[in-house]
């Protein structure tokens, strides 16, 4: 694996744990109402979702590129 490739690969796997702390750290706070929880919830999953995402789609250029 190239180093370019090694290198998103990390910031993804970082971003990633990052957006989790972030979930659990928002679930967690009973000094944000549930409404307020549940919205900033809803987005930081879906940047979870996309960071999920990205690392598949490149898990699988990965892949395609050693098979070649």
């Amino acid at each position: 694996m190239t180093r370019i490739i090694e290198i998103i690969n990390n910031t993804l796997i970082l971003k990633k744990q990052v957006l989790e702390q972030e979930l659990e750290d928002i679930i967690n706070n009973k000094e944000v109402s549930v409404e307020d929880r549940t919205n900033k919830a809803i987005k930081i999953l879906n940047k979870l979702s996309k960071a999920g995402n990205a690392q598949e789609i490149l898990t699988s250029y990965i892949n395609n590129n050693n098979n070649k």
